[in-house]
């Protein structure tokens, strides 16, 4: 296949990805590390992330995206940083 070709392709993957960093917290960890870089496709959403990462939405209590409070519907932005929590508990 000709360089350029395959330049052209790779660069299409570009424009349709976009990284994110990805904090995991509490219970929500369990044999998964703590942050994580992964990739996903623009027009990706918080709760798209969770499913890649086998999360539980049910036990997701809180999602941040960029430190601002967010809902797994929401919509991710380029380079973002996003970190689930659990539902807490105590007394």
């Amino acid at each position: 296949m000709c360089p350029i070709v395959i330049w052209m392709m790779s660069l299409k993957h570009y424009e349709r990805a976009m990284k994110v960093t990805v904090e995991i917290s509490g219970q929500l960890l369990a044999d998964r590390p703590r942050q994580q870089f992964i990739e996903v496709k623009k027009g990706a959403t918080a709760g798209d992330v969770a499913a890649t990462l086998g999360l539980n939405a049910g036990e997701i209590g809180l999602v941040v995206v960029n430190g601002v409070q967010s809902e797994l519907e929401d919509l991710l932005p380029p380079d973002c940083r996003l970190c689930f929590f659990p539902y807490l508990s105590g007394g």
